[in-house]
């Protein structure tokens, strides 16, 4: 039990480190027309004239290659509805707890000669796991999406703003105008939370650094996503030759040779990235055990009172980067409420979502088999705890959680652990929620996620330890799924915690 309990405090704050630091750079690498302005989407480095392009990054974790990268831009004038091709391919091998993961990453995007998003595709793929999403323009904004699991199909629709941009290579004719101090909003989206957002990026000052063994000019970028700052350098052309984030990983141009000498494995694997994720703790460790309740301080980040608050923890103070807190553990209440009973305004935690599928056939049947007509929501909810617990395989994945794929494929980590209490919680008719904090291994924090269940009142379980109450050790920092979870990108590396 005890190695894969510690691959699944990992898994969590891995797949939020991969998505920010991996993602968002194969996302995001084109600042155009840097102007004080909002960019106009592909329209605003396409409508320069044709070109075509084919580049190579290398990806480093703590300065050892772990992967690679290659962009393109391929232009078809016969195709009336796809005539500019924007495609993105990222390899990588990371190491968690000494096993390699390898990861491949493919995005796609068709855009037509007025400029428009017509197509895109997304897919991840890890050791046997593939997640594949495709989106077709159905009408205005709207696309119509197919989200394909190992082993299940959805078809949902999503709206794509017209000045969104899915994927958008560096283009030379990018920096024509760029200065130090100036700045460009771009709206980007996320294929993987199918959500849009801005991001905006500053030109922060001229440097000279080394490229190719040669001093090289650059302008250095700064952009800031999801509370996470992101550096890059480009040089006088418009091309981006280095990347890098707040905790270790980095991208560098290269030729298309250095980037195929790493292998299809992606590279070295690199340092263990549970290093790269742990938050440090200073104080007596075991009062968060035994102890009915704790006082801490959070340092090193900005926090709201209202991201903190539940009905576990207290806010007794906030400073400019830091926190107190009161946290107390869980107790199981004497006895749950009816389904009567459920407040009207909890209907938000019965909704069914693209990776939430409480309205599947296949979960409302499973969510019978374990509760039966439930009279008590306590009895439901402890029954539910068990059969995760029990029935799901605690091994580590490198993948997009999804409620239903767990049902289908029961293995995973906390996330897989956690969607699925909760799309069963909701296939039954209980509200629940995901959590997603820190909570206490061999002496430090690590990233983990939980569910929080109504039951009369709100209850926050583990069935990944196998805790049907949480202790005071359970630290939570934010509420959703994984386009909340997006926001520990700007907590990550960057946390401490002090027992008061």
């Amino acid at each position: 039990m005890k190695p894969p309990f510690r691959r699944a405090l990992t898994i969590a704050g891995i797949l939020i480190l991969w998505l920010g630091a991996t993602a968002w750079l194969v996302f995001n690498e084109a600042y155009p027309d840097l102007l004080n302005r909002v960019s106009s989407g592909y329209q605003t480095f396409l409508s320069h004239g044709v070109m075509i392009m084919d580049r190579w990054m290398t990806i480093s974790y703590q300065g050892k290659a772990i992967g690679y990268s290659r962009s393109s831009v391929d232009v078809d004038q016969n195709d009336p509805s796809h005539q500019y091709h924007i495609n993105n391919r990222t390899l990588l091998t990371i190491t968690v707890m000494g096993k390699r993961q390898r990861i491949a990453v493919t995005t796609n995007a068709g855009v037509d000669p007025q400029y428009a998003l017509q197509t895109f595709s997304f897919s991840l793929s890890s050791s046997g796991y593939t997640l594949f999403i495709e989106g077709h323009r159905k009408q205005g904004q709207e696309f119509d999406i197919t989200i394909r699991g190992p082993g299940s199909t959805q078809h949902i629709t999503a709206t794509i703003p017209p000045d969104a941009v899915l994927y958008s290579p560096m283009t030379e004719m990018s920096l024509k105008a760029l200065t130090p101090g100036r700045q460009v909003t771009l709206r980007i989206f996320n294929p993987i939370t199918l959500t849009s957002q801005n991001v905006t990026v500053r030109a922060l000052r001229n440097e000279t650094i080394q490229h190719r063994k040669q001093p090289t000019e650059t302008l250095v970028l700064s952009a800031l996503v999801d509370g996470m700052e992101t550096l890059s350098w480009m040089d006088g052309n418009g091309t981006l030759i280095r990347q890098t984030t707040p905790f270790g990983w980095s991208m560098e141009d290269c030729d298309a040779r250095e980037a195929l000498s790493l292998g299809t494995g992606g590279g070295s694997g690199g340092d263990d990235v549970l290093a790269a994720l742990a938050v440090p703790i200073r104080g007596d460790t075991r009062v968060l055990a035994t102890g009915s309740s704790v006082r801490l301080r959070l340092n090193g980040v900005a926090f709201s009172r209202s991201q903190l608050e539940t009905q576990r923890q207290v806010v007794t103070g906030l400073g400019t980067n830091s926190a107190d807190i009161t946290v107390r553990s869980e107790s199981l209440p004497l006895a749950g409420c009816s389904r009567e009973a459920i407040p009207a305004d909890l209907s938000p935690w019965l909704a069914s979502t693209a990776f939430i599928q409480a309205k599947d056939p296949r979960l409302i049947k499973k969510a019978y088999e374990i509760t039966g007509h439930w009279t008590n929501s306590m009895d439901a909810a402890l029954a539910i705890y068990h059969w995760v617990n029990t029935n799901v395989s605690k091994v580590p994945n490198v993948s997009l959680p999804s409620a239903l794929e767990v049902l289908l494929r029961p293995e995973g980590d906390c996330n897989e652990h956690t969607y699925l209490f909760v799309g069963l919680a909701r296939a039954a008719g209980l509200p629940a929620r995901i959590r997603v904090g820190v909570t206490l291994h061999e002496g430090r924090f690590y990233y983990h996620a939980w569910p929080s269940v109504y039951v009369g009142q709100w209850l926050d379980m583990d069935p990944t330890r196998g805790l049907p109450a949480v202790n005071a050790g359970y630290i939570s920092l934010l509420e959703g799924e994984l386009a909340e979870q997006m926001k520990l990108m700007s907590v990550i590396g960057q946390l401490r915690v002090d027992i008061l």
